[in-house]
């Protein structure tokens, strides 16, 4: 029985010749690049063991012996940058309205604002940066600490279930993966309760923060409404202080609404999937 007709090894590395089913031709092409599918591999030229989506690496590895993710690991890397600025600028204006105001409670605030800026701006250099290494070679590591993997069935209706509008969950079939599944790829997400947890103290901060800005623009007012506009420093703390407290407020919203709607993406479902 003759060899079906189809690319195959060229006898060079990194060629492929036609054979068309009873002899060779004369046509050739560099052999395509298939990528690993998606896993825990270890990183060519570190120690690392870390989590390959089927097309570039992640800020997720194994260390100490269970998955976690870097120190600062942000993805989309865009958003850290993105938000990385947007801190920065913050902490920009409240260090200039402290050097007007004189006030000592705004350049802590500066402080805080531009630690945040800094940690979202790293997290998504550091995150980009992945994309750079190589690609993994060998077997995936598949230890117990880090399953079930996406794919492994332990009954009927094992697959991908919606658990928020844009991140579905694995189910096994008997139990739930700590793996959900996003447009930027599947992600481990071992570390979700931990993260939800920070993200919901990260939004009441926020609106603490908030509310203390607009309670010193209400005080700011008042003080230049009853000076009848004769108090400069007072009417500018008003000026400033209500809009950087809206500014907060509303970001302080967005995080706890986000964090709640991305619950199950974050912890474990309560309950099975739904019968399909």
């Amino acid at each position: 029985m003759s060899t079906p007709a189809g690319w195959y090894d060229a006898g060079t590395p990194g060629h492929q010749r036609w054979w068309d089913g009873v002899q060779w031709t004369a046509q050739e092409r560099v052999a395509p690049v298939i990528a690993p599918p998606m896993g825990w591999y270890p990183v060519p030229g570190t120690s690392d063991i870390r989590w390959w989506d089927g097309t570039a690496w992640t800020p997720y590895r194994v260390r100490d012996g269970r998955p976690k993710p870097d120190a600062f690991a942000i993805e989309p890397a865009a958003t850290g940058i993105v938000l990385g600025i947007v801190f920065l600028l913050l902490a920009t204006m409240q260090v200039l309205t402290g050097l007007i105001s004189s006030n000592g409670a705004f350049p802590l605030v500066a402080v805080l604002m531009a630690a945040a800026g800094a940690v979202w701006l790293i997290g998504g250099i550091s995150t980009n940066g992945l994309r750079r290494l190589p690609a993994p070679q060998g077997a995936p590591f598949a230890e117990i600490v880090v399953r079930p993997l996406p794919g492994d069935v332990e009954g009927q209706g094992a697959g991908w279930y919606p658990v928020t509008g844009q991140a579905g969950r694995w189910w096994t079939g008997a139990r739930w993966s700590w793996y959900v599944g996003m447009k930027i790829g599947v992600r481990p997400g071992h570390f979700g309760p931990r993260s939800y947890r920070i993200s919901m103290i990260a939004g009441w901060v926020l609106a603490a923060i908030a509310f203390l800005a607009l309670a010193v623009g209400a005080l700011g007012i008042g003080i230049g409404l009853a000076a009848s506009g004769d108090d400069i420093l007072a009417g500018l703390l008003g000026f400033l202080g209500i809009p950087f407290g809206l500014i907060l407020a509303g970001l302080a919203l967005f995080i706890l609404l986000l964090t709640r709607s991305r619950r199950y993406a974050m912890v474990l479902p309560e309950g099975p999937p739904p019968v399909r």
